[in-house]
């Protein structure tokens, strides 16, 4: 049978389609043997992981997404960002981050929930994709070595490599571990490929890829709009420009997947070892939803949501059903 590897791409609230897929392949019974997150994929990971589909329609984050009320919009924010306004304004960063309060929002304080993932994690290794500004290098934590066994300490050394992966600046404050900054691995690498390449249990990829969105319609409609209705525009703009500098170099990640098994394939080889790591060859199947935005959770739009979780579900449907006719 063969065992894939996961890719939940950081996204914003795009990251519910991923979430569909996740279910999807859950309820097909596909087998994933590892996962790799950056940003809003974190969030999506945990909720998966923290699901019990045997006594659960849903994950629990996604029930509350699904049934959106407004004590649920506040939960969901909670839930995804752990945000709280700061009471004195720095000029450095919008939002802090309570860790204990995110902690409990992820459900990650219920004795069920933490005994979920324990058990999840000793079919299945998740890494989480965070950038070391510091150093200016990009660094993969490890959720399985982190929690070895999940309790009190573990969680709390977890929280900041989960912190550290959704953590983009300047809306919050860069998080701290060892005496260096760490902030999202998107600034890097929006889709970590790297340590799946690396698994020899990894027959096969699936990745999530968010780039297909038409930015020159985005600019033209910015460009376009009234001069009167700054500081609107401006903050539209701040928010586009920093979706792009998260998403675009998607491109030169795939491009470097391409290269990969290509150079295998016509070395005649399964595997090459390059700076000390083996890398295989592996088919890597791309979904990619066009124009899904970013940030969409408000009254106006609740259902946005929904929206993408079921358009995860049919596009892994349509995957699935392309790969078995080829196959």
């Amino acid at each position: 049978m063969t065992r894939y590897g996961f890719v939940a791409s950081g996204g914003g609230y795009r990251s519910f389609y991923t979430e569909g897929v996740l279910v999807w392949l859950k309820r097909n019974e596909v087998p994933l043997v590892h996962i790799t997150s950056t940003s809003s994929g974190n969030n999506i990971v945990v909720d998966y992981l923290l699901w019990d589909p045997q006594t659960e329609e849903l994950p629990p984050v996604l029930t509350r997404t699904t049934r959106m009320n407004a004590t649920d919009i506040f939960h969901i924010f909670s839930n995804f960002l752990g945000l709280r306004p700061q009471l004195l304004p720095t000029g450095t960063h919008l939002f802090t981050v309570n860790k204990d309060k995110c902690r409990k929002s992820l459900l990650l304080d219920e004795p069920e929930r933490r005994a979920l993932l324990g058990e999840h994690l000793e079919t299945l290794r998740w890494d989480i994709r965070a950038t070391n500004l510091s150093k200016r290098t990009g660094h993969f934590f490890k959720v399985n070595e982190i929690l070895k066994t999940v309790d009190d300490a573990s969680l709390d050394i977890f929280m900041d490599a989960f912190l550290a992966g959704i953590t983009t600046i300047p809306y919050f404050k860069a998080i701290t571990i060892d005496g260096d900054y760490f902030i999202e691995g998107g600034y890097l690498d929006n889709t970590p490929l790297r340590t799946l390449f690396e698994d020899d249990e990894v027959d096969e990829i699936i990745a999530v890829d968010f780039t297909d969105y038409d930015y020159h319609r985005e600019l033209d409609k910015l460009y376009n709009s009234s001069t009167f209705s700054l500081p609107f525009t401006s903050i539209d703009t701040h928010l586009l420009v920093s979706d792009m500098q998260l998403s675009l170099p998607n491109a030169r990640v795939f491009t470097q997947a391409r290269l990969i098994n290509d150079m295998l394939e016509a070395m005649g080889r399964r595997s090459v070892d390059i700076d000390g790591k083996r890398y295989y060859a592996k088919p890597v199947h791309v979904l990619r939803p066009k124009d899904l935005e970013s940030m969409t959770i408000s009254l106006q739009d609740s259902s946005a949501q929904k929206r993408y979780f079921e358009l995860g579900q049919e596009e892994a449907a349509t995957l699935f059903s392309r790969h078995d006719k080829g196959s």
